[in-house]
């Protein structure tokens, strides 16, 4: 490879993010929540530019206390009672304290420390750095841990309350997902309390105790603090596969109406059947002229949930793929059936192969793959951060009704210049 240019490797192991960047994003997705990475800078760096891509205030939000080798080996207290400085004149809602790999080795009570300062604001101090494991090992325990400080039982849930747990913007759409999400429930006659690590402030998390149901969607980020809400509050959960396409919409609806019966679940159901309708009509029109969408490979790389559920919807209803290799850790049994080959995260060498010897290919993942990815022998759809290979403006989701339109135009339109590109070329 000529000097210079990256690898498969390199970029696989430059973009991925570590548990810091998890907690951090999760505190990020709290309206009037100061974040301070207590860490050398080059983390704090790191972490902000991934959080910032779809959270521009961040900057304004998260300080470092770029701590130093004289920090490692003397202690930390002094770099963070200057970071605390600002936090204790003007104190935020929550302040959120996290330490990297080399600060949690120094052993300081960072909490303690926070208070001692003088800091009056609810404080949330946690160890979460690279070696404690990835992004959704630390979104896990950042959750996790903010509950335990803000969370308030109470007796009275609301009337057909719930909550969506386990969403944030940190994944790539996140944000649009979690307001089709909330259109489905809110059509069906639900009425959302809190979208859990997407946009919540402090009050939201008051009401999560208000809900009959948590859902959880994405399982990897949210069901262990589901499983914390139930032990607390006594709040049941459920945590069907996520909903991508019409079918898998459906489904998620029912699993929904099935642990707590909707208000309006017909209304829910004649839009469903009503997209169904329409949709199967024009598609139809699509096929009559082109033929059918097929793909003689497809590689998912994304987040557990995520990856599942695009792998249903795309072998199931999408289009016909011969042969479907699913890059992420195990769901359940059922969702292992729906690929042919499963890899681990971890297996850059075997989606290398996928890769080079795909010809009439389709991507799902993110920019880490598509750097060997040939425009010319397959389709490039991202669903999955880093993405730095293309621009998104749109508000289009990926889940729901909504979303399963999004990525069908996609995947027939992309296929569809494909194809007149090749035979443009044999002219």
């Amino acid at each position: 490879m000529d000097e210079g240019i990256l690898s498969f490797d390199d970029m696989s192991v430059w973009m991925e993010s570590c548990a810091l960047t998890g907690a951090a994003a999760f505190f990020a997705g709290l309206r009037g929540c100061a974040v301070v990475v207590n860490g050398p800078l080059w983390c704090y760096l790191f972490t902000q530019r991934h959080i910032e891509q779809t959270q521009s205030d961040i900057s304004h939000r998260m300080k470092c206390t770029q701590l130093d080798n004289d920090a490692i080996v003397f202690g930390a207290e002094e770099y963070l009672r200057e970071a605390l400085q600002a936090h204790i004149e003007h104190p935020p809602a929550l302040l959120a304290v996290i330490s990297g790999s080399s600060a949690s080795l120094i052993g300081d009570d960072v909490g303690a420390i926070a208070r001692a300062a003088g800091v009056t604001c609810p404080v949330v101090a946690i160890d979460s750095g690279g070696l404690i494991g990835s992004f959704a090992d630390g979104w896990r325990h950042a959750s996790c841990a903010a509950l335990a400080v803000l969370l308030r039982e109470t007796a009275a849930p609301a009337r057909h309350g719930v909550n969506l747990i386990g969403m944030t913007a940190s994944y790539y759409n996140g944000e649009n997902d979690a307001r089709e999400l909330v259109r489905l429930l809110t059509g069906a006659g639900y009425a959302v309390r809190c979208v859990f690590g997407c946009d919540m402030s402090p009050e939201d998390i008051d009401a999560l105790a208000q809900a009959e149901l948590n859902i959880v969607v994405h399982d990897e980020l949210g069901l262990a603090a589901a499983k914390y809400i139930e032990q607390r509050c006594g709040t049941p959960c459920i945590a069907p596969l996520p909903p991508y396409g019409r079918a898998g919409t459906r489904r998620w609806l029912e699993a929904v109406f099935a642990a707590l019966p909707p208000a309006h679940g017909e209304a829910a159901m004649a839009e469903i059947e009503e997209a169904e309708r329409r949709d199967f009509l024009r598609i139809n029109d699509l096929k009559n002229t082109w033929g059918e969408l097929r793909f003689d490979t497809a590689l998912i790389r994304a987040p557990r949930s995520a990856a599942w559920g695009l792998a249903e919807a795309l072998r199931t209803e999408w289009a016909d793929v011969r042969h479907l290799a699913v890059a992420a850790q195990v769901r359940d049994a059922a969702a292992v059936q729906i690929a042919d080959e499963r890899l681990t995260e971890t297996d850059t060498v075997r989606a290398q192969e996928l890769l080079a010897a795909m010809e009439h290919g389709l991507l799902m993942a993110s920019s880490s793959e598509s750097v060997l990815a040939d425009p010319c022998r397959m389709l490039y759809l991202p669903v999955a951060y880093p993405v730095v290979d293309r621009l998104c403006l749109s508000d289009q989701p990926f889940m729901g009704l909504r979303g399963a339109r999004h990525i069908e135009d996609a995947l027939w339109n992309g296929s569809i210049l494909r194809r007149e590109i090749s035979v443009d070329k044999k002219k």
